[in-house]
């Protein structure tokens, strides 16, 4: 069979302005990229040829050709319908997507879909007066959602609109889970996060946060008050890496870090800060040091910069580029030895080694392994772990810990996202190895069709009819035709 050729086209991309770095990295309040304005974004979306390669790269499938090109004619509240037919945050994803659905398109300089999804969105302070989503009459189903991120509002949004009542518990004091307290503001402005939660909840969703499962409310009540549940309970346990001198003061797991400075709370720290790992969180929490008053930061990755999370991606890129403007020094291929403490517990500095890439033979990636001949020392007075976290199910009582099937640390779900509990479902970080926003999104997308299957509530309104497959489904549903590519409106 013939190799399939992608030929990359060169029509030159729009640009989006930026704030000075030196002036950004002050402030958390001021965002890095600052928008397309009207003529801008229509001049950007009238580039999109319709192909669809980009659909292929978006987890939730959006109809991404249909937005773009709406844009391009100026039907702002066109693009925005078709957005919402399978995203319910479409300013938050405007702003932090790892938009992979770029890194397909056929131009060399692929079109700005992400920033065109945000200026789609900054054009409507309340959605619902354009959707014009009519919300169904109650069914007396009730469905409880545990964890008030992406995935989690997701199911309770598109559930809530199928007359589903939904009851979100969250145990942050916050909505939005690591949107709200793992993402900085200058990233993701707090007054977006505000919009999109007032959607949300307006719609009809009850909230209660504070609220931690297993503690202030058993488990078991939720099981026997509600028709089925959903874990959107992501991954907010740190894994620490045990080196030696860990215990020190200013010792902090990426996760505690950014959201204490979220939250506004106070984090004692010095004026030169380590980072340890390579991945987005890591750059969140180099950037995040800078803006608290850190003098020097640096980020210290055990592996070459072509071997860090995320490359080779757009967003990769974008988020490299972004952080040395900044200021920030990396150093490629480190393994920590000691974190160095003086008499008092107070971080002094990190011993480590360098590394040499290493083949195991799999032809897989290489394996990064010290050359312990010689030891290096940078000072530091603050070190920052962004070296991966995991789930945390002890909220759940043992006979259902035990029935719960997992692949190591994530919750394993069928087609339909229900886990091996019958009536328990779960999506989002919890559930699968991209642990991005619209991955949690798509997730939740596939709970919805799955819960209101197990529930037996009619759906076919909310399925995106796509060439033949879908469209046999529908009829067997509903027994009419329908072509491709059509869509049934909620």
């Amino acid at each position: 069979m013939p190799e399939t050729l992608i030929y990359r086209l060169n029509f030159k991309r729009v640009p989006i302005k930026s704030a000075p770095p030196d002036q950004r990295k002050k402030d958390f309040k001021m965002q890095v990229t600052l928008g397309y304005s009207k003529a801008e974004a229509m001049r950007e979306a009238s580039r999109c040829m319709g192909c669809g390669l980009c659909i292929q790269g978006c987890p939730a499938r959006l109809d991404i050709p249909g937005y773009v090109q709406a844009i391009a004619r100026g039907e702002f509240e066109k693009s925005l319908r078709i957005i919402m037919r399978d995203l319910p945050f479409p300013e938050i994803c405007g702003n932090i997507c790892t938009h992979n659905c770029e890194d397909n398109c056929v131009y060399k300089e692929p079109v700005a879909i992400r920033h065109l999804k945000r200026f789609v969105a900054e054009q409507f302070p309340d959605y619902s007066k354009v959707l014009e989503h009519k919300r169904r009459e109650k069914t007396g189903r009730k469905v409880a959602i545990i964890g008030a991120g992406p995935a989690g509002l997701t199911v309770a949004y598109y559930l809530t609109m199928f007359g589903v009542e939904c009851t979100v518990y969250d145990a942050l004091p916050v909505p939005l889970g690591m949107l709200n307290v793992g993402i900085p503001k200058y990233r993701l402005p707090m007054k977006v996060l505000e919009k999109e939660y007032n959607f949300i909840k307006n719609a009809g969703v009850r909230f209660f946060f504070n609220t931690r499962v297993g503690k202030d409310i058993p488990f078991q009540d939720i099981m026997k008050g509600y028709d089925a549940i959903f874990l959107g309970i992501g991954n907010m346990k740190g894994n620490m890496t045990g080196t030696p001198g860990s215990d020190g003061k200013y010792v902090y797991h990426a996760l505690d870090f950014l959201r204490k400075a979220n939250l506004g709370e106070e984090i004692p720290m010095g004026k030169k800060v380590a980072i340890i790992g390579g991945g987005f969180t890591a750059m969140d929490s180099a950037r995040t040091a800078l803006r608290l008053g850190a003098e020097k930061v640096y980020v210290l990755y055990r592996r070459r910069a072509e071997d860090r999370p995320g490359y080779p991606s757009g967003n990769a890129e974008e988020e490299m580029e972004e952080t040395v403007e900044e200021g920030v020094e990396f150093l490629w291929k480190i393994t920590p030895i000691e974190y160095v403490k003086d008499s008092n517990g107070m971080i002094r500095g990190i011993r480590y080694w360098k590394n040499e890439m290493v083949s195991d033979g799999s032809g897989g990636r290489l394996k990064p392994v010290p050359i312990k001949d010689v030891e290096f020392f940078i000072e530091v007075d603050t070190i920052i772990e962004a070296t991966g976290q995991s789930t945390d199910i002890s909220f759940l009582p043992p006979e259902i810990s035990k029935s719960l099937k997992m692949k190591g640390n994530e919750i394993l779900v069928d087609e339909n996202g229900m886990t091996s509990v019958p009536g328990i479902f779960a999506g989002g970080d919890s559930t699968n190895s991209t642990k991005n926003f619209i991955s949690a999104v798509a997730d939740g997308n596939r709970a919805v069709k799955g819960i209101l299957r197990y529930l037996k509530i009619d759906f076919t309104t909310l399925e995106k009819v796509e060439c033949n497959k879908m469209s046999q489904v529908v009829k067997e549903s509903t027994g009419k035709d329908v072509k491709c590519n059509d869509y049934i409106e909620i």
